[in-house]
């Protein structure tokens, strides 16, 4: 009852125009910003992300909204598509005289938005990591990103696993932009720590239709030491159920960044894997910072459930764009951006700052999974600096193209 009662709460959200509350001055004209989300094609990950964006904007106007005005959000289904992306982004451009936006996931669709940012003078901030790409050859001064890059994944996952000793590396990843890029960097990163590491097989499969049964059969007769996978949702499920039953993971060491998220593991239940090494998204039950308590108890007063990830990264993305707008005293992107570089933002679990480059200082949760009172989770979380393991924003803006 309580999983439908919160359905029906994100549901009810959904459907309501997404309009500024009855307590601003409805004679004033709104300042208005969009919003993408691939809300059909993840609509798990997409529940997370809008309630979260919508318990942010509904403080932000309680509290008188933005320069004295109605903060309204545009919201848009990307349908995890770059033709979709655009043609949203055009409608928020030209029909609705938008400068500035905030959401995507996927890789691929934030390069497309990131790119029609660049050339449409808008300001983008994406909520999610994703790609180096996005911050190095593809970046501009008008990109933001809360998420930490896939780079910080593969450094921090080559320094820790390394002394291990595992030689014989395979590898299963999802075919996309990210999946590819995450893949690249850590193999990079853990030959640098080992040389004499080899990868004895690689199995890439279309995002949604990975076929487990035969992935597993691949991977078992190549006979490795350790296992390195980027999955998530439905395919993430079937290749644990479908790994277990075949002995897959018996002794062998397997690394799966997101995989110890609580919104993809917890569906898992008595199946989930233990002792898998991963991130977990957003530790909410572990916070201790008056924000993040206060986030993840107004959170579940509203929904009935503790905050996920995407539900964190949706509500800290609008309060940033609302107190940056604030202090630029404007919408105008490029004053924006200058304040987004130059001033720290509190946000539940930390406070962080912009680099040059438009990468925040936002860490990572980390550690292995395992169950706490029953529950699937990463059993002890650990909060890491994630600079440690990015370049310079300097090197970064080196790489750009023009």
């Amino acid at each position: 009852m309580k999983k439908l009662a919160l359905v029906l709460a994100v549901l009810a959200l959904l459907a309501a125009p997404v309009y500024p509350s009855l307590a601003a001055d409805a004679a004033k004209e709104p300042i208005r910003i969009g919003e993408l989300y691939p809300n059909s094609t993840v609509p798990d990950q997409a529940k997370d992300w809008n309630a979260g964006w919508k318990m942010a904007l509904e403080e932000i106007n309680d509290a008188g909204g933005v320069l004295g005005k109605p903060l309204e959000v545009i919201a848009r289904d990307d349908k995890s598509s770059p033709s979709e992306t655009i043609k949203a982004l055009e409608e928020f451009k030209g029909r609705e005289g938008i400068n500035i936006f905030f959401g995507t996931l996927l890789s691929h669709t934030s390069l497309a938005a990131s790119q029609y940012a660049k050339q449409n003078h808008m300001l983008m901030l994406k909520g999610a990591g994703g790609s180096a790409k996005l911050n190095e050859e593809s970046g501009h001064d008008l990109y933001f990103q809360l998420g930490a890059p896939t780079s910080v994944w593969a450094g921090y996952f080559a320094k820790t696993l390394s002394p291990m000793g595992k030689k014989r590396w395979a590898i299963v990843s999802a075919d996309y932009e990210m999946g590819r890029s995450t893949v690249a960097q850590f193999q990079t990163a853990i030959m640098k720590q080992d040389p004499s590491v080899e990868f004895v097989e690689t199995q890439w499969f279309p995002i949604g239709k990975l076929d487990a049964g035969a992935t597993s059969q691949a991977l078992s007769r190549a006979k490795p030491d350790a296992i390195f996978a980027i999955l998530w949702g439905g395919d993430y499920a079937r290749f644990v159920r479908e790994g277990s039953k075949r002995g897959l993971f018996k002794d062998r060491l397997v690394a799966s960044p997101i995989c110890g998220a609580d919104s993809y593991i917890r569906p898992l239940g008595k199946e989930a894997p233990v002792g898998w090494h991963s991130t977990q998204g957003f530790p909410a039950q572990n916070l201790t910072d008056p924000m993040g308590k206060d986030f993840t108890q107004k959170y579940k007063n509203t929904y009935g459930e503790y905050p996920y990830l995407q539900a964190f990264m949706g509500y800290s993305s609008l309060k940033i764009l609302a107190e940056a707008i604030n202090k630029a005293g404007t919408d105008d992107p490029d004053k924006v951006a200058n304040v987004m570089r130059s001033n720290a933002f509190t946000i539940p679990s930390d406070t962080i700052r912009f680099r040059a480059d438009g990468l925040s200082t936002l860490g990572e949760w980390v550690g292995q999974t395992g169950f706490v009172d029953g529950v699937p989770t990463i059993a002890n979380p650990e909060y890491i600096n994630a600079q440690q393991f990015l370049p310079t924003a300097e090197e970064n803006i080196a790489k750009r193209t023009k």
